[in-house]
């Protein structure tokens, strides 16, 4: 064949050839990214998202897999539990462990309780945007119950989907880059589903062009916020996008995200579980969709992971000062102190030294699937009923992506914790 000829071939293939070439340069990088979620697992708290990553994968370790489904369980009961004694919604957490729980193919016997209290919060969420025009917690973890109980084959009440799919769209322009991929996945699991053991829709055909409206809104923005590099918002939000983009069928868009978000992992960017566990399954080509199709009968039991090389012991020898600020809502700084940094000092070693420092520094985290969560700061907490929160910014303007564990400040940095409004 001549060259020209072999050119203009692999022209008209496309993005398939380069996907296809693309899959074998990769599968190690990809196959080791497996291997450090697994190791995970007998490494920090048990995470729904982390087993549904591992589900969702090409490469498999079946008994370690049961044996974090069991721990799932175990939290999941736990979960429900202070559910009922409290008033504190448990949406987005109990829809990601049924999400995990349908991913393993469990029965509805295992999910039943769990089923019923997220068809009753998404109700309490649903009412509450009627009367404060924003959900209980917020759209993400609304959208997410949504997907849940869809992928669970359960039908949704009409008013529950009102909420994500509104006769005008103006919420829809405030939603960030993952949350808007979230209601995009929920409302496409809505706009595909069939009632179980029938070849019907299980809705009817206006409520399906309703949900296929509110998700060609919400590609047309995400296309707009998409970069050069193949990131939408930051590389933490990406991996959702990526998959809403699979989701609508937009393979070119998806292959150069995933490119670059392969790239990003191999320079460390992806160490938190939480964030790998959103990464893996676009890097398989797969989304949180798939999981309502997978049957758990033939599966691949080759996966280990593999032990870190034993490492001296560095020493924490000071590589000098790290300068912290906090703000309140009105902008005029409260507090500041110096902090000496030593080697891998992450930023929560940093609050931590200054707390052991200085009695006039206080702060509180509390423990979230991403890891620890700045809720409090010198006793002024962020509340959720006034929707404030601590933003973590860098220098004069930069927000950090990473949270208090995974990031590590430089030497002269300055770390500013701001009372910010969401």
């Amino acid at each position: 064949m001549q060259p020209g000829v072999l050119l203009l071939l692999m022209s008209y293939m496309g993005v398939p050839l380069l996907a296809h070439k693309l899959e074998v340069n990769h599968e190690k990088a990809i196959v080791a990214l497996n291997s450090l979620l697994l190791r995970s697992t007998r490494t920090f708290p048990a995470n729904p998202s982390v087993h549904i990553a591992l589900r969702l994968s090409e490469k498999h370790n079946l008994h370690e897999e049961q044996s974090y489904l069991r721990r799932l369980k175990t939290d999941l009961r736990r979960i429900l539990s202070r559910a009922e004694q409290g008033t504190r919604p448990f949406t987005g957490l109990v829809a990601l462990h049924l999400l995990a729980l349908r991913a393993s193919c469990q029965d509805l016997q295992e999910k039943r309780q769990a089923l019923l209290y997220l068809k009753k919060k998404l109700s309490a969420e649903r009412n509450h945007t009627i009367y404060h025009q924003v959900p209980l917690t917020n759209y993400y973890q609304y959208s997410l119950g949504v997907l849940a109980l869809c992928v669970n084959d359960i039908r949704i009440d009409h008013s529950v989907l009102s909420g994500l799919v509104p006769h005008d769209h103006h919420h829809h322009h405030h939603h960030s880059a993952d949350t808007s991929a979230m209601v995009v996945l929920a409302l496409k699991c809505v706009q595909e589903s069939t009632v179980p053991g029938r070849d019907v829709w299980m809705y009817s055909t206006e409520r399906r062009l309703k949900a296929q409206q509110a998700v060609n809104k919400l590609m047309e923005k995400i296309q707009r916020w998409w970069k050069s590099n193949g990131e939408v918002g930051n590389i933490y939000s990406t991996p959702l996008v990526l998959q809403a983009l699979l989701a609508t069928g937009d393979t070119e868009r998806w292959l150069k995200g995933k490119i670059n978000l392969l790239n990003k992992s191999k320079q460390g960017a992806f160490q938190n579980p939480m964030a790998l566990s959103q990464l893996l399954p676009v890097l398989y080509r797969k989304t949180y969709l798939d999981i309502g199709q997978m049957d758990c009968r033939s599966k691949s039991d080759e996966l280990r992971w593999v032990d870190l090389e034993p490492q001296e012991p560095e020493t924490r020898s000071q590589s000098g000062f790290v300068y912290v600020s906090v703000k309140g809502k009105n902008l005029v700084t409260t507090y500041t102190t110096r902090v000496p940094l030593l080697n891998q000092m992450s930023l929560l070693d940093v609050l931590q030294a200054a707390k052991r420092n200085d009695t006039n520094f206080t702060f509180e985290t509390e423990q979230t699937l991403w890891g620890p969560f700045l809720t409090s700061v010198n006793h002024v907490p962020g509340q959720d009923d006034t929707k404030t929160y601590w933003r973590l910014i860098s220098g004069a303007h930069t927000p950090l992506i990473e949270g208090i564990q995974d990031y590590f400040p430089k030497p002269g940095e300055h770390i500013l914790l701001q009372l910010s409004s969401f």
